[in-house]
């Protein structure tokens, strides 16, 4: 089956995660990934664990089925031959600081110009527009920014990064679903249009409940760190039982209270938080009892089916290990195989969207780097042997032949 991007052509010409990570999926779906890399190399490489020839377990989560081409992008030959990269594609991806693209020659207004359909998407920390567009930063600086990181950690203690590159990410699935957006208008219109994708909008944009709350209320009503108890959706937590382990619930609301009443055989709850606005006005003793009555559960499991059976959600708090060969996640294909050369089959993340009649998978392993600049020049481009020849003997481009 063909994915739902099938015969979308998009040349990359970003670096990290944020713009790879989102061309990336675009390759998941089925859309023909052309990335530029430099010389020395995108900063992934480097990274651990190292499972190639220049190639990161990293770079590989987040360039698996793109082509890659090495292209100075400082010399007027390589200029014209991103433009023409350009001219191909139906998206132009990039996430270097705002002005950069422009500095070297590629930018909008160019873009634009050579072809009005043309869709530009553009990722940076704070936006090519607005106060703060000249600001340099990266994903850690994003979730300050953003009021996110406030909300991390327990009441009376520094807040906390979240664990993952959750700017650079959230960025790239907003960036994911801007491009369809774009390519909508361009099926409407005909037009072209550029996609500007801030990571301090992103978060910001993610952060639920608050922000409206707060509106309406002229700030007043925005609340402090959910820590392990949530302060609106009361009771949702976390609990730890007998073996340390832990378990997750969401029980808010009063048909789901009730049912925790009867799992706790605690009546007595049924009047002291007979509304949810009661267990909202003063949560912390009912959390108090239920973490107590969680400690006495020998094990997070035989929580879980306690609760489950009770009809409540919750469930064991997993690790990023035991979800490695997950099969739900492998049944859905959000989990999905890799041939690489030396390791054989690996599971790795796939774009996480299921179509019926379309397929999502993963693309082939990467290679070392700009492996495909010969092929790139010659398939897309057109160009024959004597004058992809030239141009590796000029150092215009670099990589495999």
């Amino acid at each position: 089956m063909a994915g739902p991007y099938s015969g979308l052509r998009v040349f990359d010409l970003s670096h990290v995660i944020a713009g790879p990570f989102c061309t990336r999926m675009l390759a998941d779906m089925g859309a023909d990934v052309v990335r530029v890399e430099q010389p020395a190399g995108d900063l992934m490489r480097g990274l651990p664990v190292q499972v190639g020839d220049g190639v990161s377990s990293a770079y590989a989560q987040y360039n698996n089925g793109k082509r890659s081409i090495g292209v100075d992008l400082k010399s007027d030959t390589g200029l014209d031959l991103a433009l023409r990269l350009a001219d191909w594609a139906d998206v132009v991806v990039e996430n270097f600081s705002p002005g950069v693209l422009g500095k070297l020659g590629l930018g909008w207004d160019v873009l634009h110009a050579r072809d009005p359909r043309t869709i530009l998407c553009s990722l940076s920390t704070f936006g090519a527009e607005g106060p703060y567009s000249h600001l340099s930063g990266f994903g850690l600086v994003a979730e300050a920014y953003s009021g996110l990181m406030s909300l991390t950690g327990e009441e009376g203690g520094p807040p906390m990064h979240f664990g993952t590159a959750l700017a650079d990410v959230n960025s790239a699935v907003h960036a994911l679903a801007a491009i369809g957006a774009a390519l909508h208008h361009r099926t409407s219109t005909g037009e072209g249009t550029h996609v500007d994708i801030s990571a301090f909008d992103s978060l910001f944009a993610m952060i639920d409940q608050q922000p409206a709350a707060g509106a309406f209320t002229g700030g007043e009503a925005v609340h402090g760190k959910y820590g392990n108890r949530h302060t609106t959706s009361v009771p949702s937590g976390v609990a730890t039982t007998a073996d340390g382990t832990h378990i997750a619930y969401g029980m808010s609301g009063d048909v789901f209270f009730e049912r925790l009443v009867t799992a706790m055989d605690a009546p007595e709850l049924r009047d002291d938080y007979d509304s949810v606005a009661a267990r909202v006005e003063n949560p912390g003793p009912l959390y108090d009892r239920i973490e107590a009555w969680a400690a006495t559960w020998p094990t997070a499991d035989a929580l879980v089916d306690h609760l489950v059976a009770h009809g409540l959600s919750a469930a064991r708090v997993r690790g990023v290990r035991e979800n490695l060969a997950d099969p739900h996640l492998i049944a859905r294909g959000t989990l999905g195989p890799v041939e690489f050369p030396g390791h054989g089959e690996v599971l790795m993340q796939t774009a996480p969207f299921r179509f019926s009649g379309l397929d999502v998978r993963p693309g082939k392993a990467v290679g070392p780097i700009a492996a495909d600049t010969g092929d790139v020049l010659g398939e897309v481009l057109g160009l024959d042997e004597a004058e992809v020849d030239a141009l590796f003997e000029g150092g215009v481009v670099h990589g495999g032949r």
